[in-house]
């Protein structure tokens, strides 16, 4: 079915986002439906849809609103009847009308002055994976989500390097509470957009209000606080702090390093976030990126083969976004070229993305790497000794090497220690309970990481 309004939408589209990027992700969109305040969009794919929401909501949304002259309500309904091919580009056909999913709306109505950022969708505890280095974070995520608001994880202040998951876990607590307490008013705010309606207020004259308006909340979540680093900001943020705090009412923080480690902010904003739980999200190792990858292939209902999928898990390290990154550019160049995905593909794909120039991590690598910082010898290590700094070099040569190389605990027990697998099971336990309880420790096997890198 064929509609000018939308015909004229996509001119609109056409104009503001770049050619590729439009040819790839807008052209398979198809009219489906009006009704009332609600346009329906046909996508052959689940991950077409995931991309438009992720990364073209708002333009999307501008474009309908002047095409058709009304703010309208855009849904999308994967529809892969329409001649899908059975290449690796395409999903696997869902039994069943598919649910339809919405771009979220962009704004809360009162005080329509604070634009609000919408939530993903795909931003749930179903979605995010669990793994060794988010084990911790998710659980007591779980528990805010039951109850929020309880003083031993308020405020929950998490951190990690960028692309871990600390933003989709953050708003999965949002997401849930709003699905099991829609009662109760949760504001999810990047600190960048804070700072900015700070500053709209100042000029307004308007900083009472807006202090207000977020004092009246019942849960807050601050995503990247450590960019909250003018004075009159942090000034105004402990306010709100304060007394959300005091009434108990929960407070969650985002940040790319601990509170021991933010630059720029006032000791007395610190001492607060130290006051509730502060928990830790480190980078996946491989097992948790292979796993994160399967997770997204089966809910797109892709068909990507093995080989891709340990390969990418193998030299993809940084971050999840990354990994997501890979494999929406692997189904765009599938989708424009009608190709199957295969290793040759992946590895051209990779190599522009990742810095691939580093040598191969291996259990011998590791072991020197050990050696050297705890000056015991490789031979001490694999020996049967059990003098203390010893069993405590071999248990993080285990750990290290579980991590990192992508080997079973029994390849990495024999391997490293010449141990079996409840040695190693055991050593990888050992350190990282270690690791959480001493930061000179964890310093000190970042250090070591650090180098072999």
């Amino acid at each position: 079915m064929s509609n000018p309004q939308w015909l004229r939408c996509l001119q609109i589209l056409a104009e503001k986002i770049p050619e590729k990027e439009f040819q790839t992700w807008f052209t398979p969109l198809r009219f489906g439906s009006i009704k009332a305040d609600t346009l329906t969009l046909v996508v052959p794919r689940r991950f077409v849809m995931e991309r438009i929401i992720g990364h073209y909501a708002q333009p999307l949304q501008l474009a309908v609103s002047e095409a058709f002259g009304a703010s309208l309500r855009v849904l999308f309904q994967v529809d892969e009847s329409d001649g899908a091919t059975t290449s690796a580009s395409s999903a696997s056909v869902s039994k069943g009308a598919p649910a339809p999913v919405a771009i979220p709306s962009q704004s809360v109505p009162e005080p329509s002055r604070y634009n609000l950022p919408a939530l993903s969708p795909l931003f749930t505890f179903e979605n995010f994976i669990e793994g060794r280095s988010n084990k911790l974070a998710r659980a007591i995520a779980l528990s805010i989500a039951a109850e929020p608001g309880k003083p031993a994880f308020n405020p929950f202040f998490l951190y990690g390097p960028s692309g871990v998951g600390k933003t989709h876990l953050a708003a999965a607590i949002a997401t849930r509470l709003a699905e099991t307490q829609p009662a109760l008013r949760t504001v999810f705010i990047p600190a960048q957009l804070f700072k900015q309606q700070f500053a709209e207020a100042t000029i307004a004259n308007r900083q009472s209000q807006f202090i207000r308006f977020y004092q009246e909340i019942d849960l807050l979540i601050l995503d990247d606080v450590q960019e909250i680093t003018t004075a009159k900001t942090q000034q105004a943020f402990f306010h709100i702090f304060n007394h959300l705090q005091l009434i108990g009412k929960q407070i969650i923080l985002t940040s790319d390093t601990s509170p021991a480690q933010l630059q720029g902010m006032e000791e007395r904003m610190l001492t607060r976030f130290r006051s509730g739980i502060v928990t830790e999200m480190e980078q996946p190792d491989v097992k948790l990126r292979r796993d994160i990858l399967q997770a997204k292939i089966r809910r797109d209902g892709l068909r990507i083969p093995r080989e891709v999928v340990d390969y990418i898990a193998q030299n993809v390290e940084s971050s999840v976004r990354e990994l997501q990154g890979i494999i929406n550019s692997l189904m765009a160049y599938a989708v424009m070229d009608d190709c199957e995905i295969t290793l040759p593909m992946t590895e051209r794909i990779v190599a522009r993305a990742v810095n691939l120039q580093k040598r191969e991590m291996t259990p011998e690598r590791i072991l020197r790497a050990v050696s050297d910082n705890c000056h015991v010898s490789v031979r001490d290590i694999q020996s049967s000794s059990r003098k203390r700094p010893v069993v405590e070099a071999r248990q993080l040569a285990i750990y290290l090497a579980q991590k990192y190389t992508g080997l079973s605990l029994a390849q990495v027990g024999r391997l490293v220690a010449r141990r079996d697998h409840s040695t190693a099971i055991h050593s990888c336990n050992q350190v990282a309970a270690r690791i959480q309880a001493d930061r000179t420790f964890r310093n000190f096997v970042e250090e070591i990481e650090g180098s072999l890198k």
